[in-house]
C-alpha cells in the first residue's frame, strides 16, 4: 500500500481530487488508471469500461472542504452497438451501460477528502482511506461479478446493486440471455411492485409518444425491441 495523500487548507479542490484519484487507482491496481481531465478512475479491457467517477460537490472550497459524490459506471461496447441498432426509450436506452449509479444508492457513504464532516458522530461522509476500503470490499467484487455472464450476475448480484433494472436487463438481452434479463426484472420488482405496474403500462402501449415516466418508457422498449412479448410473465 502506498502512502495516503495528505491535504492542507491551501490545496484547491482540483488538486485534492487529482491526488486522491491517482492514489486510489494505484491502490486498486488491476489495470485501473486515473484520468485527470475526467476525474475518473477507469479500467478498460475486452470492450468493457469500469469507472469510478469522482464527482466534486459544488460546495467544495479551498480551505473549507472538498467533497465528492462517487459514481460507479460499467459500459460495454457490444451492448452499445446493440442499442444503437434499435429505437429504445428510457433513461438507459443508449450508452451501453450495464451499471450506472451513485454509491449512495448502494448504501455507501459519500466521500470527504478534506474537511470536518466525516469526524462528526452523525456524519454521512467517509474519509479517503475508508472509501478505499469500501471499494475493495464491496465495489470491486461486484465489478468482477459483472465481468462474467448475465446468468451468474442475475442470481448473485446483491439486491441493492440492482438500483435500476434497465442496464442489467439490456445487457442480458443483448447477450441473448432472456432468462437472466427476466430474472433481473423479477428481483427488482420484488421490492418495488408499484414500478412494475408502470412497466406493465408501458408494455401495453402501441406508441410511446408523450411518455415522461422512465419505467413506462422502459416497458414499451422491452416489447418494441423484442426482448419481451406483451404477455410474457416476469
Amino acid at each position: 500500500m502506498t502512502q495516503v495523500p495528505q491535504f492542507s487548507e491551501t490545496d484547491g479542490p482540483g488538486k485534492v481530487v487529482a491526488a486522491a484519484g491517482e492514489w486510489l487507482a494505484s491502490e486498486l491496481s488491476d489495470g485501473f488508471k486515473y484520468l485527470r481531465s475526467k476525474r475518473q478512475i477507469s479500467r478498460k479491457a475486452a470492450g468493457r469500461s469500469e469507472t469510478i467517477v469522482l464527482q466534486t460537490s459544488s460546495w467544495s472550497r479551498t480551505g473549507e472542504g472538498t467533497w465528492v459524490y462517487p459514481r460507479i459506471m460499467v459500459s460495454d461496447d457490444r451492448l452499445r452497438k446493440w442499442q444503437a441498432e434499435r429505437q429504445l426509450r428510457g433513461m438507459f436506452a443508449t450508452g451501453g451501460f450495464i451499471f450506472n449509479s451513485l454509491v449512495v444508492n448502494l448504501g455507501l457513504a459519500d466521500l470527504e477528502l478534506f474537511g470536518p464532516l466525516h469526524e462528526r458522530p452523525d456524519g454521512n461522509r467517509i474519509s479517503l482511506v475508508q472509501f478505499r476500503d469500501s471499494v475493495l470490499a464491496d465495489i470491486v467484487p461486484n465489478l468482477k461479478l459483472l465481468r462474467g455472464s448475465p446468468a451468474v450476475a442475475a442470481e448473485r448480484l446483491p439486491a441493492r446493486w440492482i438500483v435500476f433494472p434497465e442496464p442489467l436487463f439490456w445487457w442480458a438481452t443483448a447477450y441473448g440471455d432472456h432468462a437472466a434479463a427476466k430474472r433481473f426484472l423479477a428481483r427488482y420488482f420484488e421490492s418495488k411492485p408499484a414500478e412494475q405496474k408502470q412497466f406493465e403500462t408501458g408494455r401495453r402501449l402501441a406508441q410511446p409518444e408523450a411518455v415522461n415516466n422512465m419505467m413506462v418508457a422502459f416497458g414499451w422498449s422491452a416489447v418494441h425491441s423484442g426482448a419481451l412479448r406483451a404477455g410474457d410473465t416476469i
